[in-house]
Order: C-alpha cells, then structure tokens, then sequence
C-alpha cells in the first residue's frame, strides 16, 4: 500500500504533551538563565552530556542540590530544549500545594537523610544559590518556624511554610 499524498498538506505535527508548569515566574527565569549556561553554542538544546560535564566541573560535594534536582534529564534525550527542561526541573519539584510534592522539596534540602531541614542543610543549600544570610540569621529565622523550638524544621513544619499556613 502506498500512502496518498496531497499537495499543499502537510502531516499533523505532533505536539508536546502539555505540562502543568507550578513554577512562579522568578523560578521561570532562573531555570532560563540556567539552561544559557548550559547551551554553550546558543543553539536552543542542550545536550545532556554538556549537562553532566557542567555539574561534575562544579564538583558533587558543592552542590548536591543541583544534582539531584537535575538527576535523571539524560532521560529526556539527545536534544533538550528549554520547554522540556522546565518540564524537568517542574517534575522534580512536584505539586507545592501536595505533602508528596513538598516532600520532594525537603529531600532537595535533606542530603543528609534526616528527614529535616537542619541548619547545615539550609547553609549549603543558601550558599549553593548565592544567598547571602548569615548562619546566625538562617539559625534565627529557622527557630521562628519551627516545632522543635530549633534552628531544625521538621516535615509538618515545611509543609505549613511552603502552603504559606505559617508566616513565622
């Protein structure tokens, strides 16, 4: 059998499944001016072997939550355009408003497998994105939230910050 062909037609292109982005638009941008960085040639893709090159150049133990919120984007193929990394980054943050996309969340923080938010997880993880808080200021805003009545929030309690139930 041969196919019909009909001038001047041309075959449905088939589009992307559509993705419920939960990003707010400052995250947006920075997930913009992050894959910049990684589409070195500016040709719109990255590849995920650039990706990989760029995280093990900035070392794991510098910024582990990088690493684990990018995990798994070889999985998204050869060429990775910006929609499909958003797609990427927005999945591996899940639902804000969800104790399991919440929970996503905190194991970004959580390298140490604790189950909270402790000081020197928030430290790294302020340092990592450039935040310029002291120690004794993150201390100080971590023990106004907290349930523990210390610089260490639990679940339950990132939870109500992150659904904005708590204004600390």
């Amino acid at each position: 059998m041969s196919k019909k062909v009909v001038k001047g037609k041309e075959p449905a292109k088939q589009s992307k499944p559509v993705v419920d982005i939960k990003l707010t638009e400052d995250e947006i941008k920075d997930c913009k001016e992050a894959f910049d960085l990684f589409d070195l040639d500016s040709s719109g893709t990255i590849d995920p072997k650039e990706v990989q090159a760029a995280l093990n150049s900035l070392g794991r133990d510098q910024s582990p939550t990088i690493f684990r919120l990018l995990a798994g984007i070889e999985e998204l193929g050869a060429e990775i355009d910006f929609d499909s990394f958003l797609g990427h980054v927005n999945d591996r943050l899940g639902n804000r408003e969800s104790k399991e996309g919440v929970q996503r969340i905190l194991d970004l923080f959580d390298a140490e497998g604790t189950g909270h938010i402790t000081l020197k997880a928030l430290t790294r993880v302020a340092r990592e994105l450039g935040e310029s808080m002291t120690e004794e200021e993150l201390a100080h805003a971590l023990e106004r939230i907290s349930s523990l009545g210390s610089p260490e929030l639990t679940f339950e309690d990132f939870y109500k910050v992150m659904t904005k139930k708590v204004y600390g």
